[in-house]
């Protein structure tokens, strides 16, 4: 027994019930990437719906088909998917804040032969017209343990920035209240040390290093913007009354 294919070809019954077959058994596999709470309720009703609205002679998901699936995974996992656009938005800029913090840290490490020669030549201009050897021998050793020491703040610094920027992306995409707070504050805070350095005229020692700090202040300053618009507040106060 034959049937006819919307193009006017004909194929067998049991060629269409075999695509059938193997269109659901794709869709399931896709499906089981979302968190079992989920599948348990919902899995019979999304495959039905996607069997419903496919092609009548096709064999396997579309590229939309599976982006839609893999995305909506992914935010399911992620916690986002009751997030308003803006908390989202705001955590995928955490995110990138975290990798900014990254980039920062290289030019710095990048920026260690210039920061050294500055801090030689002011420790040796201290002394005076005519220094001594054993005096320029001391200042500059002075001045090595000075730049090694301030690199090691900023190396741990910059690793502690970013695992903050990790955590308070978890807490927002959380919905949670204080990681909302935290991040106002880390902001406000990274913005005081970024204007400090520019004080000291850090911009002209290490210029990749401060315009890098800079586009993480702006990073940062756009995710409070985010966080604060009047869309996000009924997320974080319906996960607060739920804590």
């Amino acid at each position: 027994m034959a049937d006819w294919s919307p193009t006017g070809a004909p194929y067998a019954i049991s060629e269409r019930a075999t695509s059938s077959a193997q269109l659901e058994h794709a869709y399931r596999r896709l499906v089981r990437l979302y968190p079992r709470s989920f599948r348990s309720q919902n899995t019979e009703e999304i495959i039905a719906v996607l069997l419903a609205t496919a092609r009548e002679d096709q064999w396997h998901p579309s590229v939309m088909e599976v982006a839609d699936l893999l995305r909506g995974a992914a935010r399911m996992r992620l916690g986002l998917s009751g997030c308003p656009r803006t908390v989202l938005t705001a955590v995928r800029l955490m995110y990138l804040g975290a990798l900014a913090e990254v980039a920062v840290l290289v030019t710095a490490l990048l920026s260690v032969g210039r920061i050294e020669a500055y801090g030689r030549a002011l420790a040796i201009a201290s002394l005076g017209p005519h220094p001594s050897a054993a005096a320029v021998r001391q200042a500059t050793a002075q001045a090595a343990t000075a730049v090694g020491t301030d690199l090691t703040a900023d190396v741990t610094i910059t690793v502690f920035a970013a695992a903050a920027w990790l955590f308070f992306a978890w807490g927002n995409r959380k919905g949670s209240p204080y990681a909302r707070s935290g991040a106002l504050i880390a902001c406000a805070a990274y913005v005081a040390i970024i204007s400090l350095s520019l004080s000291r005229g850090n911009l002209s020692i290490a210029p990749a290093a401060v315009i890098a700090s800079v586009v993480v202040v702006a990073i940062g300053v756009a995710v409070n913007i985010l966080l604060l618009m009047k869309p996000s507040w009924p997320y974080y106060q319906r996960r607060a009354v739920v804590q």
